[in-house]
């Protein structure tokens, strides 16, 4: 491996490691709206489910 392909994929190694650390920072810092937003979005799945097989039905 070249040492311009070494370097690029060192510093991309950095960069991924940095992002993965605020991001994980940040979810458990915001933790409480997390849940939130992961509730809301599986009441929407819930609800467009209910309604796909609400619509099933009615077309039988």
């Amino acid at each position: 491996m070249s040492k311009k392909k070494f370097a690029k994929k060192t510093v991309l190694s950095l960069v991924a490691c940095v992002f993965i650390i605020i991001g994980i920072t940040m979810v458990l810092a915001f933790w409480p709206d997390v849940i939130r937003i992961f509730r809301g979005g599986l009441g929407i799945i819930l609800a467009v489910s209910g309604l796909a097989i609400l619509y099933s039905i009615r077309n039988e």
